[in-house]
């Protein structure tokens, strides 16, 4: 995105609060109709050089003075309105007219929250990091997977890369030498072996976020090849990818501006969307597979992302568009029939779902010690040997199997709910598709929410959640204790999840507390949780589904980095099928449900009525500051929870 879109949201923030009570206005009703798009605009007219030219000849917005900033700033920061509203039937009517969504109507769920996430378009028309026209459209998800980041998620972006015709985009927040960087490495020196064979070169773009300083200046730094091979990175040298035109960029906006965003972009024909970075964690993520025409709005995503000039251009940008398939002589494949899942050996929905249950009437069937053992070794990173990446890794111990191959559907509506970086160390930038549509998520539930998180501590999410359960909704909030917390103990970050927790407790009146329950993660291999501060068993997945129905799935987190700061890729996805097999798979890869639950007044206990011995002890305030400078620095360098 262009630099000088770091200031639009303070510039026009008070006037759009006062607007969101209304229905979506003409003017954002006409960015949804345009013709143009920063995709198209960078197509079609050779005078345009870059995706950042392209957006500020659609969208240009002049910066604030120094005065109209610090005012907007600080009304950001103090205003509670609440950016959600009741909608009439011409709302929902209106809603649905602003998004490609084919034949079939969204549910009414889904238009009640993309109709208020549409009301962020009046701060600024980028202000989700896509293109108004391409902010909502339809698709399928053939693939979940529910994993560590090694092997499995990074088995199949290798899987997919290696497939790559013509070019692929590759974005993660952080990029560490190891397992699950050396499975993508061995990606990329196998689609230059079958370029080279081709005669045909790929092109690859990828992005991350490394600090540096050089940022203060330009925030989209190209990385020179001197750089990229560097002990740090170690990727390899262009001599060692002769079939590849290889390009990276290494994007922050300071100070707090992090490109969180986790998401892979192959041939405008697939894109993955994860919760992992291409890092070595001990943490069970999530990414799924997404084909249809919302690849073309991710391929936006990339652009804007990138927003230097692109040398060389992505070959596909003229096309052919993912809206361009065929479906009736291309049709999308599920399961066995997709030779990308096939491969894999992947799972299916059960005829019959486990109830989501506090604690089991018997006691569930254990995995012997041997495959405790080896089950052990694929959820601890540090057990993990190197590998080439070549291999699929497939795991059977305890009947454990982390590729959960979707039920086959028609194409559902879908819109990006995505945020853009904000630098500055303020609360201010909460006016954006993605806060809105977890707010408006929340408070149009009627029957359930559920939640996985690693982090909850953004205070409108609380809030949003508490009221809620006032209004009589269960409310199920799986959460990793124990994570980040040092990070999490600064001022203003909301404090940690044990904390928060027994605040939600002791604030929710005791006729509602059976609406609140609460889960700390514990992973599949065991029978209560455990801190995340060990660095054993943690959980990164980042998942919310309303009333069985709609989900919003990607990289945000629910605390304030992700509330207010970092760039952050979600989807939401409108899809009843689709929700109920998330959640079998949550419950096939993890014993939160039958292990985590906590007591009513925020404390973990077993049976013997014992709470957890392993809590960090870290709290907010004075005592937590140096242990929170500390734990920042690190989730800076990317060895911290992020």
């Amino acid at each position: 995105m262009p630099l000088s879109n770091k200031f639009h949201l303070t510039k026009r923030s008070k006037r759009n609060k006062e607007e969101l009570i209304k229905m979506v206005s003409q003017r954002v009703y006409e960015l949804t109709q345009a013709k143009d798009t920063v995709s198209s605009v960078l197509a079609s007219d050779p005078n345009v050089k870059s995706p950042g030219e392209a957006a500020d000849r659609l969208h240009k917005m002049e910066s604030p003075g120094l005065i109209e900033t610090v005012k907007s700033v600080i009304i950001g920061c103090l205003s509670e309105k609440d950016p959600t509203r009741d909608h009439s039937q011409e709302d929902l009517d209106r809603a649905a007219q602003c998004g490609q969504f084919g034949s079939k109507r969204p549910s009414d769920l889904f238009l009640k929250i993309y109709h208020d996430a549409l009301h962020t378009l009046e701060v600024d028309p980028l202000i989700g990091v896509v293109s108004p026209p391409l902010m909502a459209s339809r698709g399928v998800v053939p693939l979940s997977i529910f994993s560590p980041a090694h092997p499995d998620i990074m088995q199949h972006y290798y899987d997919t890369i290696v497939n790559a015709q013509h070019e692929v985009f590759v974005a993660t927040n952080y990029w560490q030498v190891g397992n699950a960087a050396s499975q993508l490495v061995a990606a990329l020196r196998e689609l230059s072996r079958r370029s080279v064979e081709r005669g045909v070169k790929v092109v690859v773009k990828l992005m991350y976020d490394r600090g540096a300083l050089g940022q203060l200046k330009e925030n989209h730094l190209l990385v020179t090849e001197e750089q990229w091979t560097a002990q740090e990175i170690k990727l390899p040298p262009r001599s060692e990818l002769t079939g590849l035109e290889f390009e990276v960029v290494n994007y922050h906006r300071p100070v707090f501006g992090t490109f969180h965003a986790k998401y892979a972009v192959i041939d405008r024909r697939i894109a993955l969307l994860n919760s992992n970075n291409i890092q070595d964690m001990p943490n069970m993520e999530m990414m799924i597979h997404l084909e249809g025409p919302i690849v073309d709005s991710f391929y936006d995503v990339a652009l804007l992302s990138w927003d230097r000039a692109l040398n060389p251009q992505l070959p596909l940008l003229r096309g052919p568009k993912a809206v361009d398939r065929d479906i009736q002589n291309d049709p999308y494949k599920f399961g066995k029939e997709n030779a990308l899942i096939s491969c894999k050996d992947p799972q299916g929905p059960p005829t019959n779902a486990p109830e989501d249950v506090a604690e089991p009437q018997t006691n569930p069937v254990r995995p012997t010690a041997e495959q405790n053992t080896s089950l052990a070794e694929r959820l601890q990173w540090q057990h993990h040997p190197f590998t080439d990446g070549s291999k699929p890794l497939i795991p059977k111990e305890a009947g454990y199997n982390p590729y959960f191959a979707h039920s086959p559907h028609e194409e559902c509506a879908m819109a990006l709910v995505n945020r853009r970086p904000y630098g500055s160390p303020n609360h201010s930038d909460w006016l954006t598709p993605q806060d809105v549509a977890w707010l408006a998520g929340v408070k149009h539930a009627q029957k359930r929410i559920f939640i996985q998180t690693p982090d909850f501590n953004a205070k409108p999410i609380i809030d949003g959640v508490l009221n809620a359960a006032r209004r009589g909704v269960e409310c199920i909030l799986y959460i990793c204790v124990g994570y980040n917390d040092a990070g999490e103990a600064l001022p203003f970050q909301g404090g940690t999840n044990e904390e928060v927790v027994k605040n939600m407790y002791s604030t929710l009146e005791d006729k509602f507390r059976h609406n609140l329950r609460v889960h700390w993660y514990t992973a599949i291999d065991q029978g209560r949780p455990i801190n995340a501060s060990l660095k054993k068993r943690n959980c990164h997945i980042k998942l919310m589904i309303i009333d069985d129905a709609v989900g919003i799935q990607g990289n945000g987190n629910q605390d304030a980095q992700s509330w207010y700061h970092s760039q952050e890729i979600n989807i939401m996805i409108d899809s009843p099928l689709v929700c109920k097999e998330w959640e079998e798979g949550i419950r096939r890869s993890q014993n939160t449900h039958l292990y985590g639950e906590l007591q009513k007044d925020g404390v973990w206990r077993d049976k013997e009525g014992t709470p957890l011995p392993d809590s960090t002890g870290i709290k907010s305030g004075p005592m937590g500051l140096i242990k929170g400078i500390q734990g920042t620095i690190a989730r800076v360098r990317g060895t911290g929870g992020f």
